[in-house]
């Protein structure tokens, strides 16, 4: 006489919940084959990826595959088999450069966010925003406790960009103009007003005080990210009166040839341009 067996298919949800049905049949054959339910349970922060056929076993069996139970084992417990969800947390330089690569999270795992900094020229950098507009959230360094992905933004100095002072030196002369201030990245209209001397001509700006022609000129613009002194560059005016001398002491009279570098000039009156005597006003 047929020996009735009753095979029986169980699920366990292994720390989840919403475990399939048991599946049972009743049968006089020496084995029978279950489908394995498409039916998946659930956990907070985890991955369902499969069945194993113990509590802490890997991943053997699939929704939908086929599993043989036989007559001397016509029992047998599935076991779901869990993987903690990782999240992306993301850097944004924000206008900046050099935000670190971004970090995995793991559920239920604090974080230490990165301790790289970026940074942008002219800027200093605060913390993390959890939006581009946002005030600091994290700190480099600090913890990330948050189960979800998230792109941290820089977060830079509401002083805005570095200024520059550019002063005027009137070298010699007076009337020099007030100083400036120049902000980061931003061109800077040099002031129009001239500086006098004496029987001098005004040239322009140069950067250092024994510069003999200029650099910049009055109402030009400034673009270097960076403080300076502008000095007046100055022409020397020799004037058409009183009297010159030779070397050896003799005057020179109006309209005699005068020789300068090796060059004949004549006139009255001559103009000092970078140390050399040219003829003027």
């Amino acid at each position: 006489m047929a020996t009735w067996t009753t095979y029986t298919l169980k699920y366990s949800a292994n720390g989840g919940s919403g475990a399939p049905s048991t599946q049972t049949y009743g049968s006089s054959a020496a084995s029978h084959t279950f489908i394995i339910s498409s039916s998946e349970p659930t956990r907070t922060g985890y991955r369902f990826r499969g069945w194993a056929n113990g509590s802490d076993g890997g991943v053997a069996w699939l929704p939908g595959e086929h599993i043989e139970l036989t007559a001397f084992a016509p029992s047998h417990t599935l076991y779901a088999v869990w993987q903690k969800r990782t999240y992306t947390v993301s850097y944004s330089a924000n206008g900046g450069s050099g935000a670190p690569g971004s970090q995995t999270k793991t559920y239920g795992v604090t974080l230490t966010l990165s301790s790289t900094t970026p940074t942008r020229s002219g800027y200093t950098f605060q913390g993390w925003a959890t939006s581009a507009s946002g005030g600091v959230a994290y700190s480099p360094g600090g913890s990330y406790t948050d189960n979800a992905a998230v792109t941290l933004y820089a977060v830079w100095s509401e002083d805005g960009p570095t200024t520059y002072s550019v002063w005027y030196n009137a070298n010699g002369g007076t009337g020099a103009p007030a100083s400036q201030t120049k902000t980061h990245g931003v061109l800077l209209t040099l002031r129009t007003g001239v500086p006098t001397r004496e029987d001098y001509d005004f040239l322009g700006w140069g950067t250092s005080p024994t510069a003999t022609s200029p650099t910049y000129q009055p109402g030009g613009t400034y673009t270097a990210n960076s403080s300076v002194t502008l000095y007046a560059v100055w022409s020397g005016i020799v004037p058409a009166t009183g009297v010159m001398y030779h070397s050896d002491g003799t005057a020179i009279t109006p309209g005699e040839p005068y020789i300068v570098d090796n060059t004949p000039l004549a006139g009255t009156a001559y103009i000092v341009v970078g140390g050399i005597l040219k003829e003027g006003k």
